[in-house]
């Protein structure tokens, strides 16, 4: 293993809604409990937009992107479990404080401590120094090991489109029954992994969006990972296709990829009786929902943060076993400062990732 530099290359957010600045950083130091990681790959997605236009009131400057993979190049004396050359994946969420509300809530309803809700975590990529750099502090309780049989191109989108939507399944999975009939609405980053999960998971998949080319990358994945019906939510018969699949029963459940106030409400429309719906968006307004649909065909709303660390190994597991894989646009790491421009062209599909090898200026 190569010795660690003292400094390295970092893209910065130093003012909002402007471009990333480049320069060369310390590297971070590590705490007792924390790796120090190679990054190899990152990914940038509808968050790191809004941490751009300020929307997550982060401290400047800050290094952003929430979705990195990489190498172990050193480990500190309490972080178990991993040694240096290891793959990995870094989860945004890490250093609980073991100590407030959320913490201590974790511990009784899961008999474990759960950094995803700690008062006091740090959220890489949103607060804190995330993976546009050539090196990162991630957590050795909040890793996971990336399989060797997915690249760091593809493993990139997983840590939060993956574990987003993954994470969304598994709150369905309670009332769902295998064979039954999930619908994916939204096929972008998340929805693209989502039908492919629900697939894996032995659930029948309906991808729903209002653009065809969007619906079409369900296509570009191995056969028995496709949907077994796609359907344009802006047709007039959206709904009553939806019905007919499903032997005029609706959908078990309804991932919400989307935002829309009026998506979202419409998605209810589509459940069967006790059918659930897990919301992913995060829209500046309320959401409303029809009350006569929820107390009458007794529906369920759930949402969902992101998976947990052992959530997100599981479903490592199942990438791996069924050749899950997004469809992406790789960019080098001397291009970062255009990627914000390039994933809000209309059009853009699927996942954007930063290739942190090479020059980068």
């Amino acid at each position: 293993m190569a010795s660690i530099p003292e400094t390295m290359w970092a893209a910065h957010i130093s003012q909002f809604d402007q471009p990333y600045t480049i320069t060369r950083v310390p590297v971070p130091r590590i705490r007792p409990n924390e790796l120090l990681v190679k990054i190899e790959a990152a990914g940038y997605c509808h968050s790191d937009a809004q941490v751009l236009h300020g929307e997550m009131q982060s401290a400047l400057p800050m290094i952003p992107s929430h979705e990195p993979v990489g190498v172990v190049v050193a480990a500190g004396d309490a972080a178990d479990g991993w040694t240096v050359g290891d793959r990995v994946g870094i989860l945004n969420f890490k250093n609980a404080c073991d100590q407030c509300a959320g913490c201590r809530a974790t511990h009784r309803r899961w008999r474990r401590l759960d950094a995803r809700f700690c008062e006091r975590r740090e959220t890489s990529g949103f607060h804190h120094d995330g993976a546009f750099a050539e090196y990162m502090a991630a957590d050795a309780a909040t890793t996971v090991a990336l399989p060797d049989s997915v690249s760091f191109e593809q493993g990139a989108p997983l840590l939060c489109a993956g574990a987003t939507v993954w994470g969304a399944l598994m709150k369905a999975r309670p009332f769902l029954q295998p064979g039954d009939t999930v619908g994916i609405l939204g096929i972008g980053g998340l929805g693209q992994l989502g039908v492919q999960f629900a697939r894996a998971l032995g659930y029948r998949a309906v991808a729903i969006d209002n653009r065809d080319e969007s619906l079409q990358l369900t296509r570009q994945a191995p056969a028995s990972l496709q949907p077994d019906l796609l359907v344009n939510s802006s047709h007039d018969d959206a709904r009553d296709h939806i019905f007919r699949h499903t032997d005029h029963e609706g959908l078990a459940a309804v991932i919400n990829c989307v935002d829309s106030l009026a998506v979202n409400a419409w998605s209810l429309e589509l459940l069967r009786v006790g059918g659930v719906a897990v919301l992913l968006g995060l829209p500046a307004q309320r959401w409303q929902f029809d009350s006569y649909l929820l107390v009458f065909r007794e529906l369920v709303i759930r949402s969902c943060y992101v998976a947990g660390r052992d959530e997100v190994e599981e479903m490592m597991q199942t990438v791996h076993r069924h050749g899950i894989r997004s469809q992406l646009t790789v960019v080098g790491c001397q291009e970062i400062s255009g990627v914000p421009e390039r994933y809000q062209t209309k059009a853009f599909r699927g996942r954007l990732v930063v290739r942190m090898e090479g020059e980068w200026q």
